[in-house]
């Protein structure tokens, strides 16, 4: 097939045409719950879904509401798969979309006729900017992007340096997901602990200057570096607080829509992106928003797109199916909405009741999705809660 983008009255359009009325899909790690989200909205359009994953994240008696039509439980061990070239020669799928960030790297340790079937398809000169998002700041710096102020961590001669630059300070990894490599320090102790902790992860460490606004996500399908759809949300609830996983959402308007798109897209034009991904951005005291997080995958809160009829995945599904993801789309703002399963059943602060209301806002047009999570959580606190009651028989003995 030819592959060729433009721009036809608002739909961008991918050249070339492509056989058949359904076609096939592979996602590669399907071990984060967003993932079998993505898969369930793909089934609901017509494509037909399939794993390669290190596990299926519901019980075998739980399967019988999964979309997959098939799938392969394997982990991704570094370097070329035999299995998977199998599976894809078997399915001849239309495109391999990476669930999480392991699975794109692993991704490009495959043969060139599988990358390119990826999407996004990274070409190796990007590779280095998402392997180190410290690199990717800086170059987006040069870009005419503003981002945070911010040092290297090499040693402790560095962190003592930050530390007299005044606290609290946020000190990242070259990879974090999640809050997950990113630690809010607020003491010289905890500079130096993080820096020692990220530090021996191999990757780089910076220390960035804290902003106390809010953080916003800015996330959607690009093709060839344009969004085509395009959400914008605060985020009002997050856990941990400041600097994890965004468990409520609010859908934002003008001119903060217009000023995050401009910057997401002065991004993903550079990298010439052609997929999904979201970014963070912190909204500074100084009403000016700066770019502090990547994320060059389908991410965890995509959910709060379908309320303000952002079309994310009825845009993607057209893409793979006919080659055109348009017409554009932009979210209706003041929306707000909980993150499921993660605002009902992850850990966090809040109350069981208000957790339980989180329930309104689940996507309850793929009520086997729905389904699936409510009764893994139930299998996984009954297996929790026996597995207590067997220890504490044990000690009384």
């Amino acid at each position: 097939m030819h592959v060729g983008y433009g721009n036809r009255g608002g739909v961008v359009e991918f050249g070339g045409t492509r056989g058949g009325a359904r076609l096939d899909v592979i996602l590669v790690d399907t071990t984060w719950g967003s993932v079998d989200f993505l898969a369930c909205q793909l089934a609901r359009r017509g494509l037909r879904v399939h794993a390669f994953t290190p596990f299926l994240r519901w019980p075998r008696y739980l399967r019988a509401g999964y979309p997959y039509r098939s799938h392969v439980e394997l982990p991704l061990v570094k370097g070329s798969s035999d299995a998977f070239g199998a599976m894809v020669e078997r399915i001849g799928p239309a495109c391999i979309i990476p669930g999480t960030e392991d699975a794109l790297y692993w991704l490009w340790d495959q043969p060139g006729q599988i990358q390119r079937l990826c999407f996004p398809n990274v070409a190796p000169a990007v590779r280095p900017l998402l392997l180190d998002r410290a690199l990717l700041l800086a170059e987006a710096a040069g870009w005419g992007v503003p981002v945070p102020t911010a040092m290297p961590l090499g040693s402790r001669a560095d962190c003592a340096a930050a530390i007299a630059g005044g606290l609290p300070v946020m000190v990242k990894s070259g990879q974090s997901i999640g809050g997950k490599g990113v630690a809010l320090c607020r003491t010289p102790a905890e500079v130096i602990g993080a820096f020692e902790r990220f530090a021996a992860r191999g990757t780089s460490v910076t220390a960035q200057r804290f902003y106390t606004g809010p953080t916003y996500l800015a996330g959607g399908l690009f093709v060839q570096g344009q969004a085509v759809h395009f959400y914008v949300g605060e985020k009002t609830v997050m856990w941990p607080e400041l600097t994890g996983y965004a468990y409520e959402m609010r859908s934002a308007g003008e001119p903060y829509l217009s000023q995050l798109l401009q910057h997401a897209e002065s991004v993903c034009k550079q990298l010439e992106w052609t997929g999904l991904a979201s970014f963070d951005f912190v909204l500074g005291e100084d009403g000016e928003f700066r770019f502090v997080d990547f994320n060059p995958r389908h991410w965890g809160s995509a959910d709060a797109t379908l309320p303000t009829r952002v079309d994310l995945y009825g845009g993607l599904a057209r893409w793979i199916r006919e080659g055109t993801a348009g017409p554009p789309s932009r979210p209706l703002p003041g929306i707000s909405h909980r993150v499921f399963p993660k605002y009902t059943f992850e850990p966090s602060g809040m109350s069981p009741w208000r957790r339980l209301a989180g329930l309104r806002d689940a996507p309850w047009n793929a009520p086997s999705f729905v389904a699936g999570e409510v009764a893994r959580e139930i299998v996984e606190r009954t297996t929790r809660l026996q597995k207590s009651v067997t220890r504490a028989s044990g000690h009384a003995r």
